[in-house]
């Protein structure tokens, strides 16, 4: 079952001069992704399984550990964690791509393990330190404020939580990045891939 929460924070003047015209951005991107969602896993699912894979390793996952994989698409991620962890929360926008996502928890025998929510990744419906693992890939190039989307996740990570984050070459330069990065988190990894077209930052959150 996908659920779907969508709502926004703030005045009606708030609405009126900047979410309207963010909401529209965003629409946007969810429905060319929706476009894609049958064949978004042949275009990008080597690229994004590599991706995946070189993030892991530096992440320790666990059987207690409770993800969230904001921008899920179409669930690739939960092919490498479902299996390892307590529970594993996709989010998207694009619900042709959560369709996909369910039908993938099935296949792999993990739905009882899996919840999918469409919903805003700059409005989490989420508690404050909800989560011990968060990955977003391929989300930022996609998100209006890149720095309010960072601040919710810090807002829904536990202490001592692991945070994956990348970002489109071709969308931020190496040092944009690692600002966007370092205003939210001083310590961070850095790591790229041969080839790869992600910059990728593994964040141990500490005390927040």
């Amino acid at each position: 079952m996908i659920i779907s929460l969508l709502f926004f924070a703030g005045s009606s003047d708030l609405w009126e001069e900047n979410v309207e015209g963010e909401w529209e951005r965003k629409r946007r991107t969810f429905e060319h992704y929706d476009r894609l969602a049958s064949i978004y896993d042949s275009l990008y699912g080597e690229e994004q399984s590599i991706k995946i894979g070189l993030a892991l390793r530096n992440v320790k996952v666990g059987c207690d550990d409770l993800l969230l994989d904001i921008g899920c698409g179409t669930g690739i991620l939960m092919e490498f964690v479902a299996s390892m962890i307590k529970h594993y929360v996709g989010l998207d926008l694009a619900d042709k791509t959560l369709k996909v996502a369910a039908e993938r928890s099935r296949c792999l025998r993990v739905k009882s393990k899996v919840s999918l929510i469409r919903a805003d990744a700059d409005y989490l419906p989420f508690r404050d330190d909800s989560f011990s693992i968060i990955f977003a890939l391929t989300l930022l190039q996609n998100i209006p404020e890149p720095n309010r989307t960072l601040t919710e996740i810090l807002r829904v990570a536990k202490d001592k939580s692991q945070i994956v984050i990348t970002g489109l070459k071709k969308s931020f330069t190496r040092k944009e990045f690692n600002e966007l990065i370092c205003n939210i988190w001083k310590d961070h990894i850095f790591l790229e891939a041969p080839g790869s077209k992600d910059f990728i930052a593994v964040i141990k959150v500490k005390d927040k």
